[in-house]
């Protein structure tokens, strides 16, 4: 067994990978959900672009890139660079182990994990902070900037957001008769995924979307 390396375009993510593995289950353990059906190499649904790099088939035939591959009966023979890979839509937030105050991690399972480069927001009890994805490797997030508070139960909701986040809308706390701002002056579509994320907690509070006026 050698130890060689995956490099997606698509997602800025480079992986360990095996020779013994095909790519397909390899992607899977990575949180990678890749589209996939029959796994024999016939439906096309995980055919990826591979760019540069040497695979073996499943019948034992080697292809170099550039060329198209089923990962589903691909064995890495060299480091890879592949592109195009068809992943199903990610989802826009996820609940994350604390490692520290730059690092989080993802949980374990086949979720599509957001990139690097993203814009996020991490949620905490009582407030939210924004910060920027600045790497990922393996189901481990860095953080561009460290957090300044940190979590009671050493876990956290983490959502990627568009960086042009800003509009007249604001999400609220209830809990045990008293009201607080979480986030304000955000657009609709960030509140709606803030408060999808926020309402996973079971702390028995209740969260509002409310629009502020103008001035």
């Amino acid at each position: 067994m050698s130890t060689l390396r995956l490099s997606i375009i698509d997602a800025a993510l480079n992986l360990p990978i095996r020779d013994d593995v095909n790519l397909l289950e390899q992607c899977l353990s990575a949180n990678l959900v890749v589209a996939r059906s029959c796994r024999n190499g016939n439906c096309g649904r995980c055919d990826s672009t591979l760019l540069k790099g040497r695979v073996q088939l499943r019948n034992g035939l080697q292809l170099e890139g550039p060329t198209t591959i089923a990962l589903c009966i691909s064995h890495a023979q060299s480091d890879l660079q592949i592109s195009q890979l068809p992943l199903i839509k990610s989802p826009s937030h996820w609940r994350c182990q604390w490692q520290s105050s730059s690092q989080l991690r993802l949980p374990a399972g086949r979720q599509i994990p957001p990139r690097k480069g993203d814009i996020c927001a991490i949620l905490f009890e009582n407030s939210v902070e924004l910060n920027e994805i600045a790497d990922i490797s393996g189901r481990d997030i860095h953080l561009l900037n460290a957090c300044t508070n940190s979590p009671a139960n050493h876990s956290v909701s983490l959502i990627t957001i568009d960086r042009d986040h800003q509009g007249q809308y604001a999400l609220w706390r209830e809990h045990q008769h008293q009201r607080q701002t979480l986030w304000a002056h955000i657009n609709h579509a960030t509140a709606v995924i803030a408060q999808a994320a926020y309402q996973q907690n079971t702390d028995g509070a209740h969260y509002h979307i409310e629009h502020m006026p103008k001035g």
